[in-house]
């Protein structure tokens, strides 16, 4: 067999293996996905042909091997390409590429080892000499940033207010680990416990919600900490960022967002959060804004969505998605969003509205091998009701009563724990105007007692699309604007650009 016949051959087998990708990853997506063209799969499809298409022809027409090398190429480029988009629609991008990182290395350690005995010795002098700069360099900066991590410091999120009970817990994140503290007044709350100060790239410090309003601001503190070797710390100077605070006034009406699953998709869900302007009193990221927790910078990006809505000046609201339980720091995240303790549902009260947080967490069951073993939701889940059944108030003296809850237990069609579900169901029966959540990815509103379970209606309005369909343009995204006076509550689904599809008059 030729050289050729044999290119020939590899350019046809690897063209009908990434037809074969797409076919499969491609029902999986778009059986489960919806986009905001229909046409998109069949084009797509039509694309993922054309590398098979030109083997063949190649095979018996133009019999060129440069032909095949470059269709060869192409067949790669394309089903990585095809793999990695795969994985942003489902997203598991982030994932794959964090969780890699050891694969990655060892990849690079054996590529080198490579190089080194096969063909570093046949280089002559000048491509010997190209080759240890070239080196020299990659080593330098992996030392640099990858081991010893000396980034240039900077606050790399705006602070977020989460407010939870009767406190404010302000957060941020900075480029490089530091320490933390808040002044309200001139005076000092620290990020710290049992005497030391948390060292690290997030933050959270809670304050008392009474002195913050009264203040109506506050400033954060960092120090770079280039060096945690005991008796051998290495800090840099102390920066400083000031915020004013606007605490919510309910006299002239609430002007409230939500947004849940923006997955890690800033610039869409900001510009469709920011429909209020100026005017906005309270926000809520009602779950799954980050893909799952697996590395601080992932948590990082919940400060960031919030900051670029809110600018640090208005409270926020959190509530934990399905997506938010699994990953390698999924249990430290109570440490650094808003939370009751480790607890992750909570209540509180704001400018005359009462907000009920419930935690829906994962999914999946305990014994399903994607989350095994650390998984044990099902205690939560005991822990959870019996907090809620203690509840001796639900907001009395407030005029407007939410709950929040990023999976909405109370649909008619609802088939997750069934048993728990119920339990939920009782336990919140006539106690609210309306649940807000997230999960499903659309823009819905169940009437109460015929599309729920319960006296109060759910609305679900948060999708990565500008349309009513999902998508996958990170630029796009579809909220929840909520509007409170006089007693009423109004729903808007807008989108990145500002429109409004959809309003809803939830109690008139």
């Amino acid at each position: 067999m030729t050289k050729e016949v044999k290119l020939y051959i590899s350019s046809v087998t690897l063209s009908a293996l990434y037809l074969f990708e797409f076919l499969v990853t491609g029902i999986f997506i778009f059986s489960n996905m919806f986009y905001t063209w229909a046409g998109l799969p069949f084009v797509l499809g039509i694309f993922a042909l054309l590398p098979l298409l030109f083997s063949v022809l190649n095979l018996k027409i133009f019999k060129s091997a440069r032909l095949s090398v470059g269709l060869i190429c192409a067949a790669v480029a394309m089903a990585l390409g095809h793999f990695l988009f795969t994985a942003y629609v489902l997203s598991k991008l982030t994932y794959l590429l964090i969780t890699g990182l050891p694969i990655f290395a060892a990849l690079a350690v054996v590529g080198l080892f490579l190089f080194l005995i096969l063909a570093y010795p046949k280089f002559k002098r000048l491509g010997k000499r190209i080759s240890v700069i070239t080196l020299s360099i990659v080593i330098f900066f992996v030392c640099i940033f990858g081991i010893f991590r000396l980034f240039i410091f900077r606050f790399t999120s705006d602070g977020v207010v989460f407010a939870v009970e009767d406190e404010y817990q302000i957060a941020w994140s900075t480029s490089v680990k530091s320490t933390g503290y808040v002044t309200v007044n001139g005076k000092t709350y620290y990020d710290q416990s049992n005497g030391q100060n948390r060292v690290s790239t997030l933050h959270k410090v809670s304050v008392p919600m009474a002195v913050l309003d009264e203040a109506k601001g506050y400033e954060l503190h960092s120090v770079p900490v280039y060096s945690e070797a005991a008796y051998l710390a290495i800090r840099g100077g102390e920066r400083v960022k000031k915020y004013n605070f606007k605490p919510v006034d309910g006299s002239d009406g609430l002007q409230i967002y939500n947004i849940s699953d923006s997955h890690e998709t800033l610039r869409g869900a900001s510009a469709a959060a920011s429909y209020f302007g100026k005017d906005l009193d309270i926000l809520i990221l009602n779950g799954d804004i980050i893909n799952d927790v697996s590395s601080l910078w992932q948590i990082s990006l919940i400060y960031k969505t919030a900051s670029r809505i809110t600018g640090g000046e208005r409270p926020v609201i959190y509530t934990r998605g399905n997506h938010e339980c699994n990953g390698r720091y999924a249990d430290e995240l109570p440490e650094y969003v808003g939370s009751n303790g480790r607890k992750l549902y909570y209540t509180v009260e704001l400018g005359g509205a009462y907000f009920l947080v419930l935690d829906t967490n994962n999914d999946m069951a305990d014994d399903n091998f994607f989350i095994g073993p650390a998984a044990n939701f099902e205690q939560q889940r005991r822990e959870q009701t019996e907090w809620l059944n203690g509840l001796e108030r639900f907001g009395e003296s407030c005029e407007y009563k939410f709950l929040l809850a990023h999976m909405a237990f109370p649909l008619s069609d609802y088939e997750r724990f069934p048993e728990w579900t119920t339990q939920l169901n009782e336990a919140t029966n006539g106690k609210f105007d309306l649940c807000i959540s997230g999960h499903s990815h659309k823009l819905d509103f169940a009437e109460a007692g015929t599309e729920t379970r319960t006296d109060y209606p759910v609305i679900r309005g948060s999708l990565r699309s500008n349309y009513r369909t999902e998508g996958v343009d990170p630029a796009a995204f579809t909220g929840t604007a909520i509007e409170c006076k006089d007693g009423k509550i109004t729903a808007m689904f807008t989108n990145a650009k500002g429109e409004v599809r959809q309003t809803i008059a939830v109690n008139y």
